[in-house]
């Protein structure tokens, strides 16, 4: 679907995409548009969620050229034919104005506003309240919506002079008043992290009738991060949650950078309907394509499959996997995202007696942000050119990449940190002299730099007995390491509390369980494949709590990590799936520790091999093997 420049300026699934690298020269406002089209198929699959009758009165708040409002009219007139009805009112509301004169052109039988959406009242658009509400809402942020001011001449701020932005606002000479987002909006409801396709289902509601169903195609970052709370909260307090449906097998938009989610939604005021309510939280395992015939039956087809969608109990088939869920039971602080991809029983599991997070006896803490790595980190040559004294430099562990082991020592790393203490003596020294050139490099006005005292005084570390990873590529690994070893920040340095064998933590750090848990609860970002761990989300993964292991079995999990340690590099090279008799083993032990039955065990593996299989798929990387 196009949608207005107004609206975009970062990468999303929209029709067009408007692709910004902050770094490099501005293009044209042409090359800046990408056409990224909404494929039919996911279109369509909305309409037969969404679309009950139909003569409905449909409304896409963020209409573009007109594109989904045409499959609207396709569907229809298909539906109509059948049903032996007239097809509905079609409404169309469209920031640019030469996309909704296009999108008018295209449509002669729709009625098209070339209005903000958000500056609307139900009161001022004659087809209001809506049957339906369809679309594909634009995705952007606050930030980037200046980078296009000088290709798109009239751009506007996303938030009015009365945000928290006004002092920059003021700051600006010739920035319009006017504003994407009235000050009655921002902040009302959501958090202003969130981006601009989540003001759309809060303004989108006053529109929609009393049992009216509302679709959008969103990118699915908000199901699972701290600020899609707010939104998730609206969405439980103003309806019920019909659907929320995400795809395994294939992204629907290969060409932009961002994972998208199906949500369906009906309008409800009773709080007893919506408490009632079960959400059906849906992964496909076949391509829509598959799932939806072409030709004449296409129609009946997607009306099947939509009954399909919407069981009373959970289904598991080769089609997809259905978890349902009372509407009651969903907290807007959870992760709905984990929810959605788990396998079954996984909740149960994960609230197993026992199981602790992981902070309760460790410490996480991330590794350096020199702020110049270049100057800070030092390769064999940098060293040999400068002769730079062992006394100011230790070993650095600059990320897994590359690293088969399980067990690290100094001599595997690549690199090593500059570490000046802010009180040594530099007189006459080699390190002198390699300051002194940073320093004539402006190094020490970076902002980071500046911020200590002196600039090249990197902060003390303690070399962590192991580390995980803050981004996971191809397979999930926590090493140990053995000597003083320091980290960058693309690692998280692990400390077990005191008394707490390393290689037993090592041993519940490198399990199924743990891998499993990671790749339900990190974030996979603009579809690029690799999984993103934040701080708190390694810190609240659950674990048997070390301190309480009896000692035998204790015994039994330190000498399985041994032993997967000492397995042959193809072995150690292999995804986290692989079961290699060392894995096989370890696997084994924690799950006799957590007390898992047999088939709870091969649903862990089944499900660890799934998710990482999802995200070679969407980030279009072959299996570990053939690399």
């Amino acid at each position: 679907m196009r949608h207005t420049p107004h609206y975009h300026t970062a990468p999303n699934q929209s029709q067009q995409i408007r692709q910004v690298r902050y770094n490099a020269p501005m293009p044209d406002k042409q090359r800046t548009l990408g056409q990224f089209e909404t494929p039919p198929d996911v279109a369509d699959l909305l309409l037969g969620l969404c679309l009950r009758h139909p003569a409905g009165r449909v409304l896409d708040p963020s209409c573009g050229t007109g594109a989904f409002l045409a499959r609207v009219a396709r569907w229809q007139q298909g539906m109509g034919s059948l049903a032996g009805n007239p097809a509905g009112d079609l409404w169309g509301v469209e920031l640019d104005a030469t996309a909704a004169q296009q999108a008018a052109g295209q449509l002669p039988q729709a009625i098209i506003l070339n209005h903000n959406f958000f500056a609307l009242q139900p009161g001022q658009v004659a087809g209001a309240p809506f049957d339906a509400i369809l679309g594909n809402p634009p995705y952007t942020r606050a930030g980037w919506l200046d980078r296009m001011e000088a290709q798109l001449g009239q751009q506007l701020p996303l938030f009015d002079p009365a945000s928290p932005d006004e002092r920059v606002t003021a700051a600006r000479p010739g920035k319009r008043a006017q504003a994407i987002l009235p000050g009655r909006m921002w902040g009302r409801v959501l958090n202003r992290r969130a981006g601009l396709h989540a003001y759309f289902f809060v303004h989108s509601a006053a529109f929609l009738r009393e049992g009216g169903r509302l679709g959008f195609v969103v990118p699915n970052g908000w199901l699972d991060v701290a600020y899609g709370e707010a939104l998730k909260q609206f969405l439980l307090d103003d309806f019920k949650i019909v659907a929320l449906i995400e795809s395994q097998v294939e992204r629907w938009f290969p060409a932009a950078k961002v994972n998208t989610c199906l949500v369906v939604l009906e309008r409800c005021q009773d709080p007893a309907g919506r408490a009632h309510n079960l959400v059906r939280f849906i992964r496909l395992r076949r391509p829509l394509r598959q799932l939806i015939p072409p030709g004449r039956e296409r129609y009946s087809a997607i009306e099947q499959l939509a009954i399909r969608l919407l069981p009373a109990a959970r289904r598991d088939s080769d089609d997809m996997h259905i978890q349902v869920v009372p509407q009651a039971e969903l907290r807007a602080a959870d992760k709905w995202g984990v929810t959605l991809r788990a396998p079954a029983g996984y909740r149960r599991q994960h609230a197993r007696p026992g199981l602790v997070p992981l902070h309760t006896w460790a410490s996480i803490q991330r590794g350096y942000t020199s702020g110049a790595n270049r100057f800070f980190y030092l390769t064999p040559a940098i060293i040999a050119q400068w002769g730079i004294e062992p006394q100011f430099r230790r070993p650095l562990l600059k990320s897994l990449r590359g690293q088969p082991r399980l067990q690290l020592r100094p001599a595997d790393c690549t690199h090593e940190v500059l570490l000046i203490p802010p009180t040594a003596r530099l007189e006459g020294t080699a390190a002198a002299e390699y300051v002194a050139w940073g320093e004539a490099q402006g190094l020490g006005q970076v902002v980071t730099c500046a911020a200590r005292r002196p600039w090249y005084a990197l902060p003390p570390q303690t070399p962590p007995p192991l580390v995980l990873p803050k981004g996971v590529w191809r397979w999930h690994m926590a090493p140990r390491l053995l000597g003083e070893i320091l980290v960058d920040q693309q690692l998280y340095a692990v400390y077990p509390a005191g008394g707490i064998d390393p290689q037993v933590a090592a041993a519940l750090l490198n399990s199924s369980w743990l891998a499993l848990q990671l790749e339900l609860h990190g974030r996979v970002n603009f579809g690029a494949g690799v999984l993103w761990l934040a701080t708190y989300e390694l810190e609240n993964v659950r674990l048997p709590n070390p301190r309480q292991i009896p000692a035998g079995l204790a015994a039994r999990l330190a000498g399985c990590f041994a032993a997967l340690a000492a397995e042959p590099a193809p072995a150690r090279t292999a995804d986290v799936a692989a079961l290699t008799p060392g894995r096989e083993a370890l696997d084994e032990a924690v799950s006799d520790l957590l007390g898992l039955a047999p088939a709870e065990r091969l649903a862990v593996r089944q499900a660890l091999a799934e998710r990482l299989a999802v995200r070679r798929q969407r980030a279009q990387l072959p299996p570990p093997h053939t690399r």
